[in-house]
């Protein structure tokens, strides 16, 4: 029989009964790696990031307030109240969470696992909280623009220079005013 039970994650506005094994948190980034026909994996491609997942494994035996059954069925009310279809969002409070940033997560799994030879239950609980991102302001550099009258004739493009290794070396320059010359004639 336990006689403590654990305040060390409150999920919903609910601490959760039991005592608390371990608390894991991973968080991973989201890489693509494209393979073309003949299976070779060409270069990869992040693409952001995955769904933040908490596993919380809960030793549940029977309290002098709870029997076993009991805290299983307050987790799953927890979860799953009646008229539900869909999982909820739920504030989570706990330290391992909140050096990961997250505040809140949804319900993935619940798994009770009742080891026979020992008289008790251990219990495995699955979250999911959606990726945290940091907060990016853009700011926009301002130019100055110089008001220019606008003028009737066309404007005559300039063309950048190449910066090729093999650039043209040749001088065309009169040869275009012989052309133009002619052209106006």
């Amino acid at each position: 029989m336990l006689y403590i039970t654990d305040d060390i994650i409150k999920l919903g506005g609910v601490m959760l009964p039991g005592l608390v094994q371990s608390v894991g948190v991973q968080e991973a980034a989201n890489i693509y790696t494209p393979q073309d026909d003949t299976g070779a994996v060409n270069s990869a491609q992040p693409r952001g990031y995955d769904i933040s997942k908490i596993t919380i494994e809960i030793l549940l035996e029977a309290t002098n307030s709870q029997t076993v059954d009991q805290m299983i069925r307050s987790y799953e009310s927890l979860f799953r109240k009646p008229g539900q279809t869909a999982a909820r969002k739920m504030a989570v409070v706990n330290a391992d969470c909140a050096a990961h940033g997250i505040t809140s997560a949804y319900f993935k799994s619940f798994e009770t696992k009742n080891v026979i030879s020992e008289s008790k239950v251990t219990a495995t609980l699955e979250l999911w909280s959606p990726p945290v991102f940091v907060a990016v302001k853009v700011v926009k550099k301002s130019t100055k623009k110089t008001s220019k009258k606008k003028s009737s004739k066309k404007k005559k493009t300039k063309k950048k220079k190449s910066k090729s290794a093999a650039k043209d070396k040749r001088k065309t320059g009169k040869s275009k005013k012989n052309a133009k010359k002619i052209t106006k004639k």
